[in-house]
């Protein structure tokens, strides 16, 4: 992907972005389509460098040429005030103008191509402290949540970099996502949001969705559950039952997320009514093909959310294994996973990383990355067949019959402690 600059004058408030927007490490900002509708945000994104996708701009550039001479400042769009800017500032870009008729480049100037420049290059450096960098990111902006806040525009930049990690070592974050999960109850709900995006992604790629679908479905991942993001890391150390106002603050929370995102200046409907529909049961038994696209990326959104709350561990009940998870929230009354079910299993695998498998012959391990087959993960040996831990973990191959998964273990009977690093440096 090729990304051209955009100069920060072609932004506008309340106007409808004409293409994504992306930062120097061609990470995604703003998704086409949205409105930037607060001064502080405006303010935000006009002191930094700004890109967009050459190809992708190109039809606002053809139109930049062919009105140009039409337009009226007042009353006008997004595109339309950018063109005559463009026009009353042409002469400060070095690149030109349209010369024999083509779009030029006054509006957009310079170039800049993300894929063969800069510390986007260096991504195996801090795995662990970059994704502890993005967790707090992404908690920080999930807890500031109000209308008037720039949290929105924070959420995209921290989910563009959590996307862009699990495009290059997707399995080494879903490994510290679900060890988390399975492990910590701390800042829950953006841990949650963040495995939720991050699985939603990688199965919506499985089932072959389009870009625009894949990122329209882990923004409502990410932000489903923005409405009650306290009280949900409250609820996860909480041991006594739900109190009826917690009941009916948890009830409620798809619609006042909804309203908070439309409040909060997100102008893609499909993204707020993913969100409002997230929990509709009735989603869950009607025909796929009855569905239009926002409710078939929420039933989609339903089934990750329930698989991965029963993988994560809260203070008044232990995680579910995966496999066992998978059973409860992917399988269907006839006893069969239905076509995202089954996508979702054959994404993750039925061990995923970051969880725990005996091997033949006693051995205990942690999953390290999923194999060609959904049975047949690569582990990293803990416990020896004596019982007794080993001095460092062996990474295995479990394609072979003396070295094969027999069965899933809970995560209460593990008793060793994990070196992260040490173990993501096997891979």
């Amino acid at each position: 992907m090729a990304l051209i600059a955009l100069h920060p004058r072609h932004l506008a408030l309340n106007q409808p972005l004409p293409f994504r927007i992306f930062d120097a490490k061609g990470l995604m900002l703003l998704p086409g389509g949205m409105k930037v509708e607060l001064e502080s945000r405006l303010q935000a994104l006009r002191s930094m460098p700004l890109y967009v996708d050459e190809v992708e701009a190109a039809p606002w550039l053809r139109l930049v040429h062919e009105t140009a001479e039409s337009l009226v400042l007042r009353n006008a769009t997004l595109q339309d005030i950018s063109i005559a800017r463009m026009r009353s500032g042409a002469s400060s870009s070095s690149s030109g103008g349209s010369g024999s008729g083509g779009p030029g480049r006054d509006a957009l100037s310079g170039a800049h191509n993300p894929d063969r420049s800069g510390p986007i290059s260096n991504f195996d450096v801090g795995l662990g402290e970059r994704w502890e960098g993005l967790m707090r990111q992404i908690n920080g902006a999930l807890q500031d949540a109000t209308p008037q806040g720039d949290w929105v525009l924070r959420l995209h930049e921290a989910l563009s970099r959590l996307i862009a990690l699990a495009d290059r070592k997707p399995n080494e974050l879903l490994f510290l996502l679900i060890q988390h999960a399975g492990h910590d109850v701390r800042q829950y709900s953006a841990h949650h949001a963040a495995l939720c995006a991050t699985v939603c992604a990688q199965v919506a790629h499985t089932l072959r969705w389009s870009a625009d679908d894949r990122e329209t479905l882990t923004m409502a991942a990410m932000t489903m559950n923005v409405a009650m993001t306290g009280l949900q890391d409250t609820l996860a150390r909480q041991k006594d039952p739900l109190s009826p106002e917690q009941r009916q603050r948890v009830d409620n929370h798809g619609l006042r997320s909804a309203q908070l995102l439309a409040e909060s200046g997100v102008g893609d409907p499909r993204w707020i009514k993913i969100v409002r529909l997230h929990h509709d049961a009735s989603l869950l038994a009607a025909p796929l093909a009855s569905l239009d696209p926002a409710q078939r990326m929420a039933r989609l959104l339903n089934v990750v959310d329930r698989f991965t709350a029963k993988i994560s561990r809260r203070s008044g009940r232990p995680p579910m294994s995966p496999l066992a998870a998978a059973r409860a929230a992917c399988v269907g009354p006839d006893g069969k996973p239905d076509e995202y079910g089954s996508a979702l299993l054959r994404t993750l695998g039925m061990y995923p990383p970051g969880s725990y498998v005996q091997l033949v012959g006693g051995e205990v391990a942690v999953v390290m990355a999923r194999g060609e087959r959904a049975n047949e993960p690569r582990v990293a040996v803990l416990v020896g067949s004596s019982g007794l831990p080993l001095p460092e973990p062996v990474l295995r191959e479990t394609s072979s019959a003396v070295r094969k998964v027999v069965a899933a273990v809970p995560v209460g009977d593990i008793r060793v402690r994990l070196n992260h690093t040490a173990l993501l440096d096997l891979l």
